[in-house]
């Protein structure tokens, strides 16, 4: 990915006009006259929110502009680039305080009720305890030699700390009421349908409704076009591609296999999921022909077929949900006390509630027990914007792309990848409007 790329800029954009909002809420309100408890949850709401775009856009692009306040009247010049370190102790200093002064989910106070979709105690928990796992692996594989995680060695060497603190977090949350895993395999295949947000497994969604002007776009981002299965006419944007699913993942694990489209229709062909998991068979409708294959493979996470246009799926998007508590606890301590012993019961509340067999990681070394790691999160989280993050944190972002892309070693180029692609290049509309960044 080049500066020039078409998509950076309006992503760069709009995470930083939600900083620009959040930065207003907790400037404004702090001196306007209410209640100061429903003060503090208002400006912790928003310190959430400024803490999740940094913490996106300090993954995605590393060292980046920090404002924390207002921009002023005058004020023309752009930041310079800040630390990972300095952005990290706003986005720990802000969850922080949006965990304690946030309230818990339906909660009641002073007249008022905490409604779903606000930012929460646990949410804010949740995902600062993601923010000291990301750090705390990032360290550990810049220690272990990864060029690709080498600028988090700003943090030093001590990175069982940031595990042990992910561990807290994570604690913490396991004890709030409100929030439960599906207790059922048949709850669980409804988990991510459309008329089901804010199941109480999901700790914090961005809302979506089918009122115009209300919705999202997250099912045309993930389902196959003009297959009845989203609204409006362009779809299929987001997809897996063969190797992933041959390699990266135990596809016959129920939450693999029952969370894909294993058959759809559009205009013109009917699909039918090949044996493999690799992609679609693909037959003509008029004359049952068989014309070739697809090889993607489309999940059916985000199906909204209510949908009347691109823009009014009720779907909503799942940030952060209560099955990464227990796995990031699970590899907190497996790390803390080098046993992936200790990962076990974590992970087989989560394989339980699907009806699977546990897993027993005695014996396996912690280079075995983070591979195993990484697929039992592949089949649980993949197409919900974690498999990025997951491998760049782990350092084996390179190792996993040509994986997918190119199994045979054959020198795919879309299989490449290096040590410069763990972060974005900041957008060249920016660097050419603000002098205080080096391009």
């Amino acid at each position: 990915m080049t500066s020039t790329n078409g998509t950076l800029p309006e992503t760069w954009n709009q995470i930083y006009i939600a900083v620009r909002d959040a930065n207003n809420v907790i400037y404004n309100v702090a001196d306007v006259e209410m209640d100061e408890t429903i003060k503090a949850r208002i400006i912790g709401e928003a310190k959430f929110l400024r803490a999740l775009h940094y913490f996106n856009l300090v993954r995605c692009w590393g060292e980046v502009p920090l404002r924390t306040e207002p921009v002023q009247p005058g004020e023309d010049a752009g930041l310079p680039v800040s630390t990972r370190t300095d952005i990290y102790n706003v986005i720990i200093s802000d969850l922080k305080y949006a965990s304690e002064h946030c309230w818990g989910r339906n909660e009641t106070r002073l007249g008022e009720t905490n409604h779903l979709g606000r930012a929460t105690d646990a949410s804010a928990q949740a995902l600062l305890a993601r923010v000291y796992l990301h750090i705390a692996s990032s360290t550990r594989c810049a220690a272990e030699g990864s060029e690709g995680c080498s600028p988090y060695a700003e943090f030093g060497t001590d990175y069982k700390t940031y595990y042990d603190s992910c561990r807290v977090m994570c604690d913490s949350v396991l004890i709030q009421p409100g929030y439960a895993l599906s207790s059922s395999f048949e709850e669980w295949q409804t988990l991510f349908d459309a008329d089901k947000g804010n199941f109480p497994e999901m700790l914090f969604d961005i809302q979506g409704s089918s009122a115009t002007g209300q919705g999202t776009a997250v099912s045309n981002l993930f389902s196959p076009r003009n297959a009845g299965l989203s609204g409006g006419g362009w779809g299929g944007t987001n997809k897996m591609v063969a190797g992933f699913t041959q390699n990266s993942v135990d596809a016959t694990d129920v939450r693999f296999d029952k969370g894909i489209i294993q058959y759809y229709e559009d205009n013109t062909y009917r699909y039918e999921l090949l044996p493999a998991y690799n992609g679609y068979a693909r037959y003509l409708l008029d004359s049952g022909d068989r014309k070739g294959a697809v090889y993607n493979v489309f999940t059916s996470k985000f199906i909204d077929s209510d949908a009347t246009t691109e823009y009014t799926s009720q779907q909503n998007w799942h940030v952060i949900r209560l099955a990464d508590v227990y796995l990031m606890r699970a590899e907190a301590l497996a790390e803390i006390n080098e046993d992936p012993t200790l990962a076990n019961s974590d992970v087989n509340m989560l394989r339980t509630r699907v009806e699977m067999a546990g897993l027993d990681f005695t014996g396996l070394t912690m280079a075995e027990f983070r591979e195993a790691l990484l697929r039992e999160r592949a089949a649980e989280f993949f197409m919900e914007g974690q498999r990025w993050f997951d491998l760049t944190r782990l350092g084996v972002y390179e190792e996993k792309c040509k994986i997918a892309f190119d199994p045979k070693n054959q020198g795919k180029i879309q299989g490449i990848r290096g040590p410069e692609d763990y972060t974005w290049p900041i957008p060249i509309t920016e660097t050419s409007a603000n002098d205080n960044i080096d391009e």
